[in-house]
Formats: C-alpha cells, structure tokens, sequence
C-alpha cells in the first residue's frame, strides 16, 4: 500500500508495529527487508513465549511461514500446543506428508476437522494453509468469454449464488481471492432457500509475488463443473463484451429523448468498424490483450493443473447452455449436482439469450415533479427470478457482504410493467422495475404518473433501436480468423496458447474440440502458414 499506510500506524501503534508492516510488505525483495522481517519475528515470539521461542519460530520456518506482523503470531503462540499436536498426529503424517507431491505443498497446519472457521480471521486462514470452509455445494471453473454469466443467470433461477473470487488490483491477488472467497462463504452460512458454489475464471501464476497455486490447493474437493468453448467464439466475445453496469440518466437533463443514445453509446469495446482503423485502434490491442496475458482467457489447463486435490469434473460445452438446450442441461446438471432444478414455467426464459441488451441495460432513470424523486429501472426480464431483480452492477466487486446486501435490496424492487402499460414487457424482453418506496409516490401523483409514462413511450423504442444498430456492428468469428490471417505472427502465438490452454481438455474429451467448427478452421489457416 501507500506511504500513508505506513504513516498511519506508525501514528496510532508506534515505531515497531510500523517496521513491522513495512518488513512483511517488501521481504520479498530480500536483503535487508528479508532479515528485518526474520528478526522481527524472532523478537515477537520472544516477547510471546519465551521458553518456545524458537521452537515456535522453527515451526513456523519449516513450513515457509516468515511474518512480522505481531496479532498473527500471538493467534499462532497461542494455538501452538494444537498446531504441535496435529503435526505429530497420524492423521497428518498419512495424508499431507506420506503421500507424493504435490499434495502436502500447502499443509494445514491445524487440523481442517476441528477448525472453528468463525473464529479465525481469513487473512491467518491463509498463512495457515486452511482450506477454505466447506460450506458450498461445487466448484465451476474454467475462462472467461465462455459463456460464464449465462451459466451463471441459469443456476440462479434455480437459487444459486456464486462466490466468485474477484479482479483485484493488489501485489498479492490469490491472497485477496482467498481472503474474498473465505469471507463471502461465512457471510452467508445461514441464507435459507439458496445453495452457494465458488466461481474460479481468473488464473493468478505462482511467484514471488503471488501464489495462484496455493490459491487452488485451498480449495477443497467437491463436484466441479469445467465449462468450455470454442477459442475463437471466446476471442469474439471477449473483445467485444461489455460490462452491465447500469447506467443513471436524470430525466431533468434530457431535453431531448434522442439524447438518452448519447449515454448508451460507445459502451462496446470492439466492433467490425476497427478492424479497418489503425493497428494502434481498440480492437488490435484486446485480440492481443487476451491471448497473450492469461489471466481472465486461455488458461484452462493451468488452472487444472493448479486444482490438486480435484480428479475430475463434470464438462460442459458452452452450446448445450444455449437456446433450447439450456433447461434440460440444467435439469441434468441440478440431479448430478443435488440443487434444485429448474422450474417447467421456466423453459421459456432458459432459451434466451442473456447478451441481447447486455451493452445498454440495466438503465435507471431519474424522475422529480416538486419536491418528490423516483427511480425506475429498465431491464432486460431474463435476469429477473423469484423475488430477486439483478439491477445491481452485475460486474460489480463481489466485496464483503456483497450477495447479501444485494439479494435484500432486490427483493424490495417491483416489476410495474403491466400496472403501467397492460403489457408483461416490451419488445419481448424489457421491463420496468420500481423500489418499493417509490410505488406510492409514483401512483398517487398523477401529473408525475402522466409524466413517466409519456416518457418512457418515447425511450423504449430508441433503446430497441439502439440495440439493432450495436447488433448490426458485431464482430463474427469470421472477423476474427481474418484478423488473424493477416497478422501472422499473432496468429501463430494464439496457436500456442490454445494448444496448452486445451491440452487438459483434449485428453478427456477430445471429442469436444473436433466439433467446434471455427477452432478447426484457425488450425487449418495455421497448417497453411506454416
């Protein structure tokens, strides 16, 4: 963190708590930061325990334990006597030491079994090597642009949420996945009529700085669902996805309706329009963006490999989750993973595609008449479930309290549609949400009431517009593959990194990547460069 961080203890704990902080941030530059940090530690024990001093330390050391920080080695002195005790006990020898690496790389170093997961704090879970709690029903795992938030929207109409780990800007992002994951499964042990998983699309590397391996090794066995696609429809889609976040008009300012594409625009990344502007142009930098850095694509076969305490997994092709296919996928998906299963009334909405509107809604606008403000949100019906309305920034941080928060705001939105108009939604998809607050105070004022409607007339059929002008522009596998084409090099890169982001996939279900039509297709483009 930043010098003030520093600063700010050094204010309220003094000199030595300071030096502290300062020493487990940069040991692992070495040098002097490496030697303050161990010598810290070895006081602290000290101060702690001083018969066990260094026996305490030794422990700790064996297992690449370095820290300064003084409240986790005052938890760890005085869990010593049980951390000794499961260490010498049979149980550990026999299933993190005995066996062959790379099971016992990240040991517990107290017994998983008897753990009060209330009673730790994450950030000492982690340097424990604690698995993460148990209470989660599966893992689903896989890269990004395969079609994850639809998986996602279908489970949920089941009553699913996920924890999903989070994009961080931190030095040490599998540390904050843990910290993330460890904390939003504690927060929400005691939902009722909901079942939980963790979602794992971002592939952290194993360095100095950071230790995506561990991350994986924390995660305890449990059914997983591996979901897959086509690289190039996943290249296609990850350069032109665009963030749900809810954009927030005041209607006050919109003089014009035309005006309100003015704030829909330009919310695409990628579009055909750029493959014929300048190499330096949005589009040529994500083509190379996500197939060179791994981190949110192509990473599959890492990311198993990291997942060591997982044999197999159940392999989903992103096309049985589409149109038609989508409800009985789920209902097969829900009997092998015991949640429960979609609703018959449902097999409608499961066809549906979820990225028809996904670059202009959710939008929320802003009406006053006197001294009164209300909100209405328009929305796209296939994120709506049960008495939840996803309204919220779908691609928002999933910080602490996050799903909790959400699921009791959402369940005091209404859908006032039909009360408005006589009608379930517009042009087959959009609806009108309203906070329960506003209800009254919207029906009660007719002028205000009058006021929305006419409004509202005059918007929706330019968001529909909008929408078939963004479609009109969508980039295609076939743009893709003659970007590709074009750009030798980059195409022969892409190669390499499909090769090893599938290696794991093709010695299981090989199946699955001879029938992606487009994939094929790039494998014979590259045969001829070659």
């Amino acid at each position: 963190m930043s010098k003030s961080k520093t600063l700010a203890i050094l204010k309220q704990s003094g000199v030595l708590n300071a030096l502290r902080y300062v020493a487990d941030k940069k040991a692992h530059k070495g040098g002097i930061y490496a030697l303050l940090q161990k010598l810290l530690m070895l006081l602290t024990l000290y101060h702690l325990d001083k018969p066990r001093s260094y026996e305490i330390y030794r422990a700790l050391r064996r297992y690449n334990i370095c820290v300064a920080d003084f409240s986790f080695l005052s938890y760890f002195a005085k869990e010593y006597d049980n951390v000794k005790q499961w260490l010498e006990s049979k149980e550990f020898k026999e299933t993190y030491i005995l066996p062959p690496p790379p099971l016992y790389t990240y040991p517990p170093l107290l017994n998983p079994k008897e753990i009060d997961y209330t009673d730790i704090p994450p950030e000492f879970a982690w340097k424990l090597n604690i698995p993460l709690p148990p209470y989660y029903q599966f893992l689903y795992f896989g890269s990004h642009a395969t079609g994850n938030t639809g998986l996602e929207n279908l489970i949920q109409r089941c009553g699913g949420l996920s924890y999903y780990q989070g994009d961080v800007d931190v030095e040490d992002r599998a540390k904050a996945a843990y910290i993330t994951l460890f904390t939003l499964i504690m927060e929400h042990t005691d939902l009722q009529d909901y079942f939980s998983y963790i979602a794992l699309r971002n592939y952290i590397p194993h360095n100095k700085k950071e230790n995506g391996e561990k991350l994986c090794a924390l995660i305890p066995n449990t059914p997983s669902i591996y979901l897959v696609r086509d690289p190039i429809s996943a290249l296609k889609s990850a350069c032109s996805l665009t963030p749900c976040r809810e954009v927030y008009v005041e209607m006050k300012k919109l003089v014009n309706p035309e005006d309100l594409l003015h704030f829909l625009q330009n919310r695409g990344k990628g579009d055909k329009e750029d493959l014929r502007i300048a190499e330096t142009d949005t589009f040529a930098h994500l083509m190379e963006y996500f197939i060179k850095d791994i981190y949110y694509c192509f990473h599959d076969t890492q990311l198993w490999d990291f997942l060591i305490n997982f044999k197999e997994s159940i392999i989903l092709d992103m096309a049985e989750i589409v149109g038609d296919r989508a409800f009985e996928t789920i209902h097969t998906l829900a009997k092998q993973l015991h949640f429960p299963p979609p609703k018959p009334e449902d097999k409608e909405i499961f066809a549906m595609g979820i990225s028809e509107y996904q670059t202009i809604l959710p939008l929320t606008l802003e009406f006053k008449s006197h001294n009164q403000v209300i909100a209405i949100t328009l929305m796209d019906r296939v994120f709506c479930m049960d008495k939840r309305k996803y309204i919220f920034d779908y691609n928002s941080q999933r910080c602490s309290s996050y799903h909790k928060q959400a699921l009791e705001e959402n369940a005091n939105y209404k859908d006032i549609t039909f009360s408005l108009f006589g009608q379930t939604c517009f042009y087959d998809r959009i609806i009108l949400c309203i906070h329960s607050k506003d209800w009254a105070i919207l029906f009660e004022n007719e002028n205000l009431l009058g006021l929305v409607k006419k409004r509202l007339l005059e918007i929706i059929p330019l968001l529909e517009k909008q929408k078939e002008m963004q479609n009109a522009k969508k980039l295609t596998e076939k743009d893709i593959l003659e970007y590709l084409k074009s750009h030798k090099d980059l195409c022969l890169e892409a190669k390499a990194v499909f090769e090893k982001h599938l290696t794991f996939l093709a010695s299981v279900r090989p199946d699955i990547i001879e029938s992606w039509k487009y994939f094929q297709e790039f494998l014979a483009m590259c045969e001829e460069m070659s």
